[in-house]
């Protein structure tokens, strides 16, 4: 029992006392979550740097050791901070009544409990196993990111919230893989076996394969246990090498018999049913359930942003009412300044600009290789001929809008960029040209790259382009967000890929079907792009089959028997990040874009009816320009007040 207020017990939380107000005004700066931020990103940084290969006597082993000892002890300190503040237990904001907390405490302990077992590596080799299970946990400290990034946060609380409750369809998926699994083990455990060796064709089955001391060996991927049926069975949902499971299904004769080429030819029924069944039909419904449900969170929690945005949408109204009865900005132009102005206005002259650029489009793409001198001057005078009209354009435009206001729109932003970007390639061209003053040619090279920017001079044309690229720049804070959890996920399991993989070989002797020069988990860059392999859906499967081989460990005497990797582990990582990247996250992208797209085409409906509230509006001010008296009594017409004109075109 707590004696009186200032006391209470240890680890549920502290006396309100001076110190523990200090506390509370040091983790509510923004610079403290900031500080957290950066040595988060720090230890990214030093994971990134692990890799099997680093020697324990070694500079890099020395510095990756203290490192770590070092971020451990930086995180136990922020715990310990949060517990005083807030109170461990009991509390509307205590430690524990948040998961994040609770994730980031577990990190810590996981850090702690790492290094101490560390201690007794070298008096105990027995321990090695357990401490490689927590090198594999130290890799999920880039999760504590999570917690700081308000956007990625939030989008992550709405994927978990989604995940709730397609129970249903998980039930569906899972049952329709457990039939096709205990109907595969039915139909072919035990002949996926074959005989490898040198000269094997007249080899019948296993007993005449070992007589010629050849090998009796099984397929990776077969249908021998619920569980490698279940592997099996996801390759094929995934549509990847699932061809060579189908043959290898068809091929197959009998248990301990060699397979033959179309043994059984009506087999291929059992894998067709299953691709269009579960590879198109469950697997697509799943997805389709996970991204509605994430609309539906997402859409409880942007109650506040729909606030904001109707707020910002009611001050536009006003700022409109207020310049409805302003002059417009072409009021006093001269004669001259207004026929300029109503030939860049027109309709005709963005017609022309677009053909101009068309025309430089094609010119751009009949330059190749080895041109003939009189080619490449004919290609460099309709560069300054181009180049001459887009900085007219630009001018022109200025002097109809004045600079200020033709700054104000992106496009014409985009347009001065063209214009500046070509006018200093031919600067550098002539530059270069001229033996008197030397030019870097890889500058140049880098100018007449960007010249191909011009093209983008024809996005603003087309409406239905325009409404896709706003459509693009309104969704870029979400999937922005998906991008980082993205990359996290990429992160993670590179680090982990590193820590599982990174010993794995492939020889001559021992050739791999996926890993090699350009696909391997030998240090984390490469690992990335493995992983970025794994997600396109490029030969996942054989990167996944050299990883469940135990032929292509690495030879290095110091690997000892911790160098192949685990026949468990292996699966539940790769079919992990398969279905994370390939099945939920891009189609979650993808259902954003697709979601802000049908708002821009709403919009775009909704500004149809506004045009017409615009031309009220145009006609209100020639109303209240002639409410005079003197005109309305000559025109025999009441006397109109500017706000009820206004009233009447925001009606």
């Amino acid at each position: 029992m707590l004696q009186n207020k200032n006391r209470v017990l240890p680890l549920y939380s502290f006396p309100r006392n001076r110190f523990r107000r200090s506390v509370q005004r040091l983790l509510a700066h923004k610079w403290f979550d900031y500080s957290i931020l950066i040595i988060i990103f720090t230890n990214c940084i030093t994971l990134a740097m692990e890799r099997p290969g680093i020697a324990e006597d070694s500079w890099e082993r020395l510095f990756l050791t203290i490192s770590n000892y070092m971020f451990s002890l930086i995180f136990t300190v922020e715990m310990a901070i949060k517990v005083i503040a807030k109170g461990f237990m009991f509390g509307k904001h205590a430690y524990v009544n948040s998961g994040w907390n609770i994730m980031d405490g577990c990190l810590v302990l996981v850090s702690w409990i790492d290094l101490i077992f560390s201690l007794f590596t070298s008096a105990s080799p027995e321990i090695f196993g357990i401490l490689r299970v927590f090198r594999l946990l130290r890799t999920l400290r880039p999760l504590r990111v999570i917690s700081r990034a308000p956007g990625l946060k939030l989008v992550v609380q709405t994927l978990l919230s989604s995940l709730r409750p397609i129970g249903n369809i998980v039930i569906i998926c899972c049952t329709f893989f457990i039939i096709f699994g205990i109907l595969g083990i039915q139909l072919f455990k035990g002949k996926f076996f074959y005989c490898s060796g040198l000269d094997v064709k007249h080899v019948k089955n296993r007993t005449q394969c070992e007589d010629m001391k050849a090998d009796w060996v099984n397929q990776q991927y077969n249908f021998d246990n619920l569980g490698q049926a279940l592997m099996a069975l996801f390759v094929l949902a995934s549509k990847d090498g699932w061809v060579d499971i189908m043959y290898n299904g068809i091929d197959a004769v009998d248990i301990d018999q060699q397979p033959q080429r179309d043994h059984n030819e009506f087999l291929i029924l059992y894998f067709i049913s299953f691709l269009l069944i579960v590879g198109f039909f469950v697997l697509n419904m799943f997805v389709g359930v996970v991204v509605e449900n994430f609309h539906k969170c997402r859409e409880q929690q942007a109650a506040e942003e729909m606030a904001r945005r109707l707020e910002k949408r009611r001050k536009k109204i006003e700022l409109a009412k207020q310049r409805a009865l302003e002059l417009p900005y072409y009021e006093n132009f001269s004669k001259f300044r207004m026929k300029i102005h109503n030939m860049v206005m027109h309709r005709y002259f963005d017609l022309i600009v677009a053909l101009i650029i068309f025309l430089n489009v094609i010119t751009m793409a009949l330059e190749h290789y080895m041109m003939p001198p009189t080619m490449d001057m004919i290609m460099r005078y309709f560069n300054y001929m181009f180049t001459v009209v887009f900085i007219w354009e630009a001018v022109l435009k200025i002097i109809a809008l004045s600079f200020r206001r033709y700054m104000r729109d992106k496009w014409n932003k985009l347009d001065m960029f063209i214009v500046i970007l070509s006018v200093i390639s031919i600067v550098l061209e002539e530059l270069e040209a001229d033996s008197f003053i030397p030019v870097n040619p890889t500058i140049v090279r880098t100018m007449r790259v960007l010249r191909i920017a011009r093209v983008l001079k024809l996005l603003k044309m087309a409406s239905g382009i325009r409404t896709c690229l706003d459509t693009v720049l309104k969704a870029l804070p979400q999937v922005g967000n998906l991008g980082l959890l993205f990359f996290l996920l990429f992160f993670i399991f590179a680090a982990l890929g590193v820590e599982l993989f990174g010993r794995l070989d492939c020889t001559e002797e021992n050739p791999c079907e996926g890993l090699g020069r350009h696909a391997s988990f030998k240090n984390f860059f490469i690992a990335f792009l493995t992983l970025f392999r794994v997600a396109t859906g490029d030969n996942w499967n054989g990167i996944m089959k050299d990883t469940l081989r135990q032929d292509n460990c690495d030879t290095d005497a110091s690997c000892q028997t911790n160098c192949c990797a685990n026949p468990i582990l292996a699966p539940i990582f790769f079919v992990t990040f398969v279905l994370m990247a390939q099945f939920v996250l891009v189609n979650v992208v993808v259902a954003v874009l697709m979601k802000h797209l049908e708002e821009s085409h709403k919009m775009a409906d909704s500004m149809k009816t506004t045009t017409s509230r615009h031309w009220k509006i145009s006609l209100g001010w020639k109303l209240v320009k002639l409410s005079n008296e003197r005109e309305m009594r000559r025109l025999h017409m009441p006397t109109i007040s500017s706000d009820t004109v206004l009233n009447i075109a925001f009606d």
